[in-house]
């Protein structure tokens, strides 16, 4: 008779195919109702008093005999048969048969219904973490009891248990003897290391008899209620706090990712066990480029942001360790890539958990099956104490030829496709942003201007507003955010300086693509950032002409506040200037030296320490200017104080001499507010001849003017406009006799 036949005939009913996991739970639970008529009959003993009652709960003096010679006695078999208990090799018989029911539901469910059911959780469950037989039943007969009642008054009836207990270790180990005669083997399956307690699929309990010192045989075991929901079915909505399942990626398919970090990161994915460290800042699409190329390889991504996990855990009795055990059932359950977030962890949090480093290292190292991808701008003493040494997959900022699409892509939910496209061309050459950084940017444009209709919020304009406002926090106290909105054309420079001006712009715009682009690249190590040095007397329009080519490059301006930068402390100005270029390289600002020659002054022979300290400084100084990959503007009234080493790493130097007798003509001309009522005649022509200032004293002058004007409720008049040059003038050194208020007093 084959076994099939066997089947067969001690189960008439025709294979069953399950519909949901509660079809397949109860067919387990069928089994479970054989295991106890089994241990029924090895332990009738344990069922009866000496007097022949029934009595689970009591020790008679015949269970004792029966301890020692192994045999029951007379009694008990006879207290069997009154019940037509099967016989222990029928009750054997009938476990094989079932089990093999079972597993010929298992398979026909697939074969069939695979589409409706997707997966049985109870076969998932032993696959996913690979349990032996004996395991995946501990599993099953704790849970039954827990689930239904019952399969829980199958228990009771056999232990005497009360509805307050829970099943034990020593009646699993009687129950499931038939698996495994070596009650060594079922200890081995709970012990603290064991794949069922590491990752919470059951816990061990303390029996209340007993209390912290439980007996390993008395002690309880429960299947947490996550398990219990799996089994069943019913697990989707859960999730450990600080955790976030992701199926698919946030941002659809992956934008500006480039395609040999894609193509690297799958190969590393489909290893079996793998460590990546994700290297990038944020909003560079680390995380949705590893939930697209897990989701080829059906695997989900659960995301865990230390910093939230800080704020759940601190001062909480849960350890890290203990959160991450379950962490990994949840990866085991969902066949899923762990996605560690470390982006703006906080110090205090950085600290409490280096206090758990070497705990969590080894717990991440016994692992030997984990997908771990974490996310991180640089490998650091603190990560590596963590997460050991990580693959380092690289995610570099998308290239300037991926802008235009990049922002197209982002504006055409909003505008038609020619207006994307136009914006997009426009927005590409004053930043380099990621896809996420470009929607962020779109998003709060939007909410500063709610009130206002798409296309007139969606400009150029308002997108470089926002990003202005909203990048470069990091340098508050360090650096001034300062902007103007003249633009080139309204300067008064000569023809020379401004055909340099222009070429500074077209530098500014296009020299990444020849870097990049055109492979210059691989000559030039110190990349493609630009250094302008504008030197010239105090108001020939250095200051102005910066934050005009900032407006003109679509970019953010910061000045450098020198007096908070320059530190007594030996380090301290270094630390400072480290800061200021990392966040102007994040936040892709322009940077303004104002009065260079106070940082960038000469080195001198060392003859203090002070000396030493101070060469070091512009040491430091000369060599992220050079790294830095944007645009940095010096200003200086004295250029021949300023180092030597200095020269070969500006690109442009530009010298403002004051402005000739024309220029001055034209600089009163356009610095006379256009609303401001003027005598007919001011003779600007005579003033601008006489007086020889630059820009910014002629506006000191014209203001002053204008003050008085409209203090005396009248007008501009040359008469004014002469006094305030003369105060001005005055106030730049010069000696001039006091006359009257014509030019041909003082001739």
């Amino acid at each position: 008779m084959t076994e099939e036949t066997q089947t067969q005939e001690m189960f008439p009913l025709p294979i069953a195919v399950y519909h949901s996991p509660v079809d397949a739970m109860h067919h387990y639970g069928s089994l479970f109702i054989i295991m106890c008529l089994r241990y029924l009959r090895k332990n009738p003993e344990r069922m009866i008093n000496d007097a022949g009652g029934y009595s689970p709960r009591s020790v008679s003096l015949t269970e004792l005999i029966q301890t020692v010679t192994q045999q029951n006695s007379e009694a008990a078999e006879k207290w069997l048969e009154t019940r037509k208990l099967p016989t222990l090799e029928q009750c054997d018989e009938l476990i094989a048969s079932y089990r093999e029911y079972i597993r010929r539901c298992n398979e026909t469910t697939f074969e069939t219904a695979e589409a409706q059911l997707g997966s049985i959780p109870v076969e998932q469950l032993r696959e996913n973490f690979q349990l032996s037989t004996l395991e995946i039943y501990i599993v099953l007969v704790c849970a039954l009891i827990q689930m239904d009642e019952r399969y829980a008054n199958a228990w009771r009836y056999v232990t005497g248990a009360s509805e307050r207990e829970m099943p034990s270790v020593s009646f699993v180990l009687g129950l499931l003897g038939f698996l495994s005669e070596d009650s060594n083997e079922i200890y081995r399956c709970l012990r603290p290391d064991s794949t069922l307690v590491r990752y919470a699929l059951v816990e061990l309990m303390n029996n209340p008899s007993w209390g912290k010192e439980s007996p390993v045989a008395y002690s309880y075991i429960k299947v947490p209620r996550r398990i219990l929901s799996y089994l069943l079915g019913d697990s989707d909505a859960y999730m450990p706090p600080a955790g976030h399942l992701i199926l698919t990626s946030e941002n659809g398919a992956i934008a500006g990712i480039d395609k040999s970090v894609e193509k690297n990161l799958q190969r590393c994915l489909q290893k079996p066990c793998v460590r990546i460290g994700l290297m990038g800042t944020y909003g560079m699409g680390r995380t949705d480029a590893l939930v697209h190329c897990a989701s080829h390889s059906d695997l989900a991504v659960i995301r865990v942001k230390l910093g939230e996990l800080y704020d759940v855990l601190h001062g909480t009795e849960v350890t890290p360790m203990v959160y991450f055990s379950e962490i990994f059932r949840e990866m085991r359950l969902r066949r899923a890539v762990l996605c560690i977030d470390t982006d703006h962890l906080s110090s205090e949090a950085q600290a409490w958990f280096s206090g758990y480093a070497a705990q969590i290292r080894q717990l991440f190292e016994r692992e030997t099956h984990l997908k771990l991808g974490v996310l991180l701008a640089r490998q650091t003493t603190f990560s590596r104490s963590i997460f050991g040494e990580l693959t380092e997959i690289a995610f570099p900022q998308p290239s300037r030829e991926m802008q235009p699409k990049l922002w197209t892509q982002a504006l055409r939910q909003y505008l038609p496709e020619e207006s994307a496209r136009e914006i997009a061309e426009s927005m590409s050459v004053g930043y380099c942003l990621s896809a996420h950084e470009i929607q962020a940017t779109i998003d709060q444009t939007l909410s500063r201007k709610l009130t206002m209709p798409l296309n007139r919020v969606i400009t150029p304009e308002h997108l470089s507003e926002t990003l202005n406002k909203t990048r470069g926090h990091g340098l508050e106290g360090l650096a001034t955010l300062r902007s103007t909105s003249l633009m080139l054309k309204d300067l008064v420079l000569s023809g020379e300086i401004r055909k340099v001006l222009d070429e500074i712009i077209c530098y500014a715009k296009y020299s990444e693509a020849v870097m990049q682009d055109w492979g210059f690249a691989k000559y030039n190590v110190s990349g493609a950032g630009l250094s302008v040095l504008l030197s010239g007397g105090p108001g020939t329009g250095k200051t102005l002409t910066a934050l005009v080519l900032a407006n003109e490059l679509g970019r953010a301006i910061y000045v450098v506040d020198l007096s908070r930068v320059v530190d007594k402390y030996v380090g301290e100005t270094e630390k400072k200037l480290s800061q200021i270029f990392d966040e102007a390289e994040k936040s892709q600002a322009m940077l303004l030296f104002d009065e260079a020659d106070s940082l960038f002054a000469k080195r001198t022979d060392v003859k203090s320490s002070n000396d030493r300290y101070a060469n070091l400084e512009v040491n430091y100084l000369l060599q992220r200017l050079e790294a830095y990959r944007g645009v940095t503007i010096l200003t200086t009234n004295l250029a021949g104080g300023l180092d030597e080493a200095l020269a070969r790493r500006i690109q442009f130097k530009i010298e403002y001499p004051l402005p000739d007798v024309n220029q001055r003509l034209e600089l009163w001309k356009r610095l006379i507010p256009p609303k401001a009522p003027c005598d007919k005649d001011l003779e600007l022509m005579s003033i601008a001849r006489y007086f020889e200032m630059s820009g910014g004293h002629i506006k000191n002058a014209i203001f002053r003017a204008s003050i008085q004007a409209i203090s005396g409720g009248g007008v501009l008049t040359k008469k004014l406009l002469w006094d305030a040059a003369v105060h001005e003038y005055r106030s730049m050194g010069h000696i001039i006799r006091d006359k009257g208020s014509d030019e041909t007093d003082y001739h």
